[in-house]
Formats: C-alpha cells, structure tokens, sequence
C-alpha cells in the first residue's frame, strides 16, 4: 500500500470539499461538523458522482436520485429506486500537517 497525501489539515474547515483521482480510485474528502471524511465519489445505486450532494446530519444525500448515505460507516439510510450497497469509506491518517490515505 502506498500513503497519499490529500489536504494540509489546517485546510479542514467545515464545507471543505475536493475530489481527488488516486490509483484508480474517484475520492471525495469532505469536512463536516468538524471531522473529515473520505469516501468513494461515485454512487454505488447509478455510478453518478456524490461531491455535490448534500450532506444532512452526519450523511451525504447523493445529487441524483436521493439515496442517503452514512459519513462514517457508508451504509446506505435511504433508497428509493430498490436496495443500494454502502458506499466505501476510507480511514484518514494525519502525518506531519497532511491528511491522507493508504492505498
């Protein structure tokens, strides 16, 4: 595995959103209620993309067809089109200012 930096921490404000492309995988760091989260940015319901969701809570509402999703764990709350998978949450590492991944 391979450690990935993302976003020096003092960058973390709440509202904070990026997308990142990171060996092979489309990630969305969000900043909410004062914890950071990464997860995949892809909907696992219809592959549309999550960074323009709105997050409710301590949930990310996906854009396009409404499923509502877990910030901490990804499971899927809410689906109104049939049963959806979680999406895919990763565990952020701070190391020397930066926030990252592994890989």
């Amino acid at each position: 595995m391979t450690w990935f930096p993302l976003e020096d921490t003092a960058q973390m404000q709440d509202g904070y959103r990026k997308v990142f492309r990171l060996a092979g995988h489309h990630l969305l760091l969000l900043h909410h209620d004062g914890r950071s989260h990464l997860l995949d940015n892809i909907c696992p319901h219809a592959g549309y993309p999550m960074d323009a969701g709105k997050v409710i809570d301590n949930h990310l509402r996906c854009p396009m067809h409404g499923y509502l999703f877990n910030l901490d764990n990804g499971d899927c709350l809410e689906g109104y089109e049939g049963p959806c998978n979680g999406v895919r949450v990763y565990a952020l590492e701070e190391r020397d200012g930066q926030l990252g991944v592994e890989l």
